[in-house]
């Protein structure tokens, strides 16, 4: 079996690319330009080569080969342009100023999110128990930091009190929670961590506009799923709803613990929480 490898380099050109700029963003404008310039300029030469031409060659000229190279060159590039102006469009409706800034202050904010994971118990910064609070995924929408509200759309990890009576905010849930913002790592999959302080948001106290319909019929799903896998002997039944709907809630510190130990810590984040190993940060 013959392999066709024509398209590896224009495949390594968009992730090389890509790679680069999400974690420096602020460069992809004048590459995407570059590359576009580039990209047109050797699709403007490879189209003047191929016009028809007085003289004949009675056999292909060398030229030849070097349209194949022009052609791959073409494809680099337009492939990274693109992976670059997509970059430079969405970075800054990731990480707008006004995330940056408020970060940046270690001011309070009320932030306006909506929650989009499961809330799961986080590690103590010592030892193996939980602290006390739950983190999940969330889009910050709405920030309202010294009197100005700015309307945003931010991937971030919410940190916040455990509630009491169990009554943890559902996927899709709305919330305004007041706290801190601290930037991560460029190129996370979140671009913050938001620190709530006061009392834990729930659904009654702090929700803005609860679940659609069609999300709160899967919560009640998702949620009968997980009582009845719970209930199963072993521990099987707790790890079954992380592997079948990310929520990892009944995994125990112990359990989860073990998983690593055995080299399968993987299948603890399913749930996609990129934040799992920061718990200590709080």
């Amino acid at each position: 079996m013959n392999l066709d490898l024509r398209l590896m380099l224009p495949a390594l050109a968009v992730w090389l690319t890509a790679g680069v700029l999400i974690a420096v963003p602020a460069g992809a404008g004048m590459v995407a330009v570059t590359l576009w310039l580039v990209a047109g300029a050797c699709t403007a030469l490879l189209v003047v080569r191929r016009m028809p031409r007085r003289r004949q060659w009675p056999t292909a000229p060398p030229a030849a080969r070097w349209q194949k190279l022009g052609g791959s060159i073409v494809l680099c590039c337009a492939g990274a342009a693109l992976a670059a102006t997509a970059v430079g469009v969405w970075a800054p409706v990731r990480l707008p100023p006004e995330v940056r800034t408020a970060a940046a202050a270690h001011a309070t904010v009320t932030a306006t999110v909506t929650v989009w994971s499961v809330p799961v118990a986080a590690k103590a910064f010592i030892g193996s128990g939980t602290s006390g609070r739950v983190r999940y995924r969330a889009t910050l929408t709405e920030i309202d930091s010294r009197g100005e509200t700015t309307r945003v759309s931010s991937p971030i990890v919410v940190f916040a009190e455990a509630a009491g009576d169990g009554t943890e905010p559902e996927i899709g849930t709305t919330l305004a929670v007041r706290g801190t913002l601290r930037m991560t790592e460029p190129g996370d999959a979140t671009v913050a961590l938001l620190f709530a302080t006061g009392p834990a948001p729930n659904t009654e106290a702090n929700s803005v506009t609860p679940p659609p319909w069609w999300l709160h019929w899967a919560n009640d799903l998702r949620a009968r799923f997980t009582t009845a896998a719970t209930n199963l002997s072993g521990d099987g039944g707790d790890l079954l709803p992380g592997l079948a709907i990310g929520d990892t809630s009944s995994v125990s510190p112990t359990l989860d613990s073990a998983m690593k130990t055995s080299s399968l810590s993987h299948l603890t984040a399913v749930s996609g929480d990129t934040a799992s190993n920061r718990d200590g940060l709080h």
